[in-house]
């Protein structure tokens, strides 16, 4: 998911004005950057990935071979 995607569906799901304030931004700011209108966004979006960054969840395996990975998955 691009850092747009991430504002849109912060806003979507929480309000503009939330959304300025987790960020550290201005509303107007939020606002022009959701609608592709803010110039040269790089820095917003950067900041928008680092406070909404997805975290990727792991599993320990006891294993690297592919078909006892499998095996152990399944059980």
């Amino acid at each position: 998911m691009d850092a747009l995607e991430i504002l849109k569906t912060e806003i979507k799901n929480k309000s503009i004005g939330k959304v300025a304030k987790e960020l550290g931004l201005s509303k107007a700011t939020i606002s022009l950057a959701a609608r592709k209108q803010y110039p040269n966004p790089h820095k917003i979006y950067a900041k928008i990935k680092e406070h909404y960054k997805q975290e990727i969840i792991g599993v320990q395996s006891t294993t690297t071979n592919l078909m006892e990975l499998i095996k152990e998955i399944d059980s």
